[in-house]
């Protein structure tokens, strides 16, 4: 018998912030072990701010909509966890499935997939446009839960981590100087780092970044929409034989951490464009917050653990089949 005609025990109920807001917080703690997840420590601590002023959990960075949780109880007990986010991308809803958690003595009961089906049949009632969700790539019982509701994997990345916590940093740079050369960013580069951020961070998961890379373009703080992103922004650029060949985008001042957004072509100097970018970011520019680089699977990964990076996590982004 499959989770999928299970009836579990229990039953679903609104998440309730004055009252619930503990209980969840431990469990999604728990389930995906963010105690040692330098971000997760910063997430954690804004959800308890958060249930301390008893206000709906607001993660989406743009829009009205309201951010609903739902809680499975059992006896009294809260074992299970999902929250619906909503995103608004060029006026369309786009609904992200998140924080699913369930107790681990209580797994294997359909608790997982009837919460599931419930944040489906809620985007379905808001009309949004498109569904999706982030699966650990480690975890295949909870992709194959959501490839049997629907779901089809897109796309898988690598979070990568600066932690100050951790021992200090000493980058091995590989750059050799007489190929390579690091200069500001010109205004002619933008054509190149365009295309290549959109090869990086395909537009179809863009909604969820912390950054609009409109703002990345040549002189955009001359637009007074742009103003609040004066001085967040530093571009770093990288020539071989004068021509562009690659950029990385510091972003600071975010809540939880600093950014990194590399623009790098998938060629036979990937490795070593990244190596000296990344390294003289390291050397000469970091300011030792916690600092996040998310760079797609398979991609200049043991050059990134090289340079002193942790692998935090690999994900799915899995998209629900229409």
């Amino acid at each position: 018998m499959t989770s999928a005609t299970i009836t579990p025990p229990g039953r679903l109920k609104a998440y309730d912030p004055a009252q619930d807001s503990e209980a969840v917080i431990s469990l999604v703690e728990e389930s995906f072990n963010l105690k040692n997840d330098p971000e997760g420590r910063g997430v954690v601590n804004q959800m308890r701010l958060t249930a301390q002023r008893q206000t709906p959990w607001r993660f989406a960075p743009v829009g009205d909509y309201r951010q609903p949780g739902y809680v499975w109880v059992v006896d009294g007990q809260i074992v299970g966890n999902i929250n619906i986010i909503s995103f608004l991308d060029k006026l369309r809803h786009i609904a992200l499935i998140a924080n699913v958690a369930v107790k681990p003595e209580f797994q294997h009961l359909g608790i997982a997939t009837a919460l599931t089906k419930h944040a489906l049949r809620y985007a379905q009632q808001k009309r949004a446009a498109e569904v999706w969700l982030q699966v650990g790539s480690d975890n295949p019982a909870a992709r194959n839960l959501y490839a049997g509701l629907g779901f089809e994997v897109v796309r898988r990345v690598n979070n990568w981590v600066l932690d100050p916590t951790e021992p200090k940093l000493r980058s091995q740079i590989s750059c050799p100087t007489d190929v390579f050369k690091l200069t500001g960013r010109g205004l002619g580069d933008w054509v190149k780092q365009k295309d290549w951020l959109e090869r990086t961070y395909p537009l179809d998961t863009r909604w969820y970044a912390s950054v609009n890379f409109s703002q990345f373009r040549p002189l955009s703080w001359l637009n007074p929409f742009s103003w609040d992103w004066v001085g967040n922004l530093t571009h770093f650029a990288l020539r071989k034989e004068r021509e562009l060949a690659g950029t990385l985008t510091w972003q600071r001042g975010m809540q939880n951490a600093d950014y990194l957004w590399l623009a790098i072509p998938s060629d036979r100097d990937e490795d070593t464009s990244l190596s000296c970018l990344l390294g003289n970011f390291l050397n000469n520019d970091w300011e030792g917050r916690l600092t996040r680089l998310e760079y797609p699977d398979g991609r200049s990964e043991k050059t990134i653990e090289r340079l002193g990076l942790h692998l935090n996590r690999k994900l799915d982004w899995m998209k629900l089949k229409r």
